[in-house]
């Protein structure tokens, strides 16, 4: 082959001197790299940057989409419409700081009034323009574009303070208005008398008659105040904060607000995983992660009635709230009663809701305390262990420590700095560092009977040198065995006596290298025998999923609710907690 010939200090990428097959196994084990580099227990706090290069490459436009056939180059500048014929290109580097303060501009008044207008919608529960993300000329026009054009320029005259927007809306008299439609008293008046009317006409409702909510029922004129239920975020921060649990630290990691113990950081320290969105997100109508979203539309459905009658965070805050130590040491119960309403409504009680809670709790008191429900063993356990080539048998069986919420594994970290790369997850799981250390998926049979045993093993990988697994009985030794390299089985087996207490294991260890050993396995396990109340009853057969049965460590029942939590409870479930009034 003829030498390459490379000029002095260019980059040259090696792997282009290798064939596709191999460039492909080579981005792999350069993945495996990476990812070591970022989970390794010895990894430090990193960020990911961009850097501008040293010697900056000219744009150039790809006819019809292709890279081959190259027009025009493309100066790196600002958006023509917003910044005319005479714009200039970037010069400094990138020219991605220059295009930053270019879209933070005086010159650029659109992103004043856009970032105004979301604010304003964040507090009023609509923009002055309805669709916060289209001010073109097919958008709805502004309610109040004066208004709109004048906090743009004192947003911009602030610095850009943010904060100082903020306090301005929120000391200003129309945020402080009532969210009544007909107020009471003196407010009446004083509500006709300052409603502008419509197209910015005065009315003269002594003589017409005419009053706001008949010529606006919308409010776009805002003459009152809208009434608007809390988001996700701020109801999950406001339950923490009434039963004195919001951990109110500031910065730091993003936390599981889905995993246990109930994690009692502010909501918008969340993490977010695009792939696995708690289900609760989603009834509360928390925004697609997935799909740009301008403003969140809220919807009523029963879920969410459901979600503070039986979930265990709110049940939880409730117990919290009724041992604050300010309520629990107060002996009058009616007392009790005007603190709980001061800590959840900010607000006395009235004599009409005094009473109704005094006769709920002496009610509460005298019902009988129902019996805690059984708690639910599950045959499945998941550990790691030695497989023994003389007895056939596992040598040790240890459980993996701690449960991420998807998997099984050593640690919090994954590799773990003492179990290694051993875990187990619903579908599979990947075998440990050694054969000291194989993933075992253990069943214990909870009946004395006759199973059947089915499942597909998979290895879906060319690199490495694939791995072993067994299915191990207690009382026959070794069921059956595979060696897999990018390869699958199944694992049938249709007739296997169990004793009550019986195990049998599945078991995944490596070969010769630590390489790509992770698998998927999802055994199922049925009753063959027809011994038991459910098959002699006709009903379905006896069944225990690997996959739809995985979990984490049994948890005991919950402690029922006494007298005074249960009210807390009934406080937390209506709507004065859950709307801003």
């Amino acid at each position: 082959d003829a030498p390459v010939n490379v000029p002095s200090g260019a980059i040259v990428d090696v792997e282009w001197f290798f064939d596709e097959p191999t460039r492909v196994e080579l981005s792999k084990l350069q993945a495996e790299i990476d990812r070591w580099n970022i989970k390794s227990p010895g990894a430090p706090p990193h960020a990911v940057i961009l850097e501008d290069r040293a010697i900056q490459r000219k744009p150039r436009v790809f006819l019809r989409g292709n890279p081959a056939n190259k027009g025009d180059e493309v100066p790196r500048q600002f958006l023509e419409v917003l910044a005319g014929e005479k714009r200039r290109p970037f010069k400094q580097g990138s020219g991605r700081l220059e295009l930053a303060q270019a879209i933070a501009s005086e010159d650029n008044p659109l992103t004043a009034r856009v970032m105004v207008n979301r604010i304003w919608l964040h507090h009023f529960g609509a923009g002055l323009v309805r669709t916060p993300s289209d001010f073109g000329t097919r958008s709805e026009p502004p309610s109040h574009p004066e208004l709109l054009d004048w906090l743009a320029r004192r947003f911009m005259a602030d610095g850009w303070s943010i904060k100082k927007l903020h306090r301005l809306i929120m000391l200003s008299s129309v945020y402080q208005q009532s969210s009544d439609v007909q107020p009471a008293g003196p407010d009446s008046d004083r509500a006709v008398a300052t409603f502008v009317g419509y197209e910015g006409k005065s009315l003269d409702h002594s003589s017409a008659r005419i009053l706001p909510w008949q010529i606006d029922p919308d409010n776009r004129l805002l003459w009152r105040m809208n009434r608007e239920r809390l988001d996700f975020e701020s109801m999950r921060d406001s339950l923490l904060a009434v039963s004195g649990q919001l951990n109110l630290v500031m910065g730091g990691q993003a936390n599981d607000l889905a995993k246990k113990p109930i994690n009692t950081r502010r909501t918008i320290y969340g993490y977010i995983d695009r792939q696995f969105l708690p289900g609760v997100f989603r009834v509360f109508d928390f925004a697609n992660p997935d799909m740009h979203a301008p403003q969140r539309y809220a919807t009523t459905v029963p879920q969410q009635a459901l979600f503070f009658m039986n979930s265990p965070f709110v049940v939880e805050q409730a117990r919290a709230l009724a041992h604050r130590p300010e309520v629990a040491s107060i002996n009058r119960p009616d007392e009790r009663l005007r603190h709980l309403y001061k800590l959840v409504y900010q607000r006395e009680p009235t004599d009409r809701q005094l009473d109704a809670g005094s006769r709920f709790v002496k009610k509460a008191l005298t019902e009988p305390t129902p019996a805690p429900p059984k708690l639910i063993i599950t045959p499945w356990q998941y550990g790691w262990g030695e497989y023994d080539e003389g007895t056939q048998r596992i040598k040790n069986f240890q459980p993996l420590p701690y449960f991420t919420g998807e998997s099984w594994q050593g640690g919090t970290n994954w590799p773990d700095s003492i179990l290694g790369w051993v875990q187990l997850k619903a579908d599979g799981g990947h075998a440990g560092n050694d054969l000291q250390h194989a993933a075992i998926r253990r069943w214990v049979a909870p009946e004395d009977g006759v199973v059947m045993i089915t499942g597909m093993l998979v290895h879906s990988h060319k690199e490495g040198d694939g791995i072993r697994a067994r299915v191990v009985s207690r009382r026959g030794g070794q069921l059956g065995s595979w060696t897999l390299h990018n390869d699958k089985a199944e694992t049938r087996f249709e007739s296997v006596e169990v004793k009550r207490g019986d195990t049998i294991d599945f078991v995944v260890d490596l070969r010769d290298n630590l390489n790509n050993d992770d698998f998927t396995w999802t055994p199922v396990i049925k009753l063959a025998n027809q011994q038991t109340a459910a098959s002699s009853a006709g009903d379905a057969a006896v069944e225990w999923n690997a996959k739809k049965d995985f979990s984490g460590r049994p948890e005991p029942p919950p402690r029922p609710l006494n007298a005074w939590e249960k009210y807390a409870q009934a406080l937390l479930l209506s709507n004065e907690f859950m709307f801003v009034d």
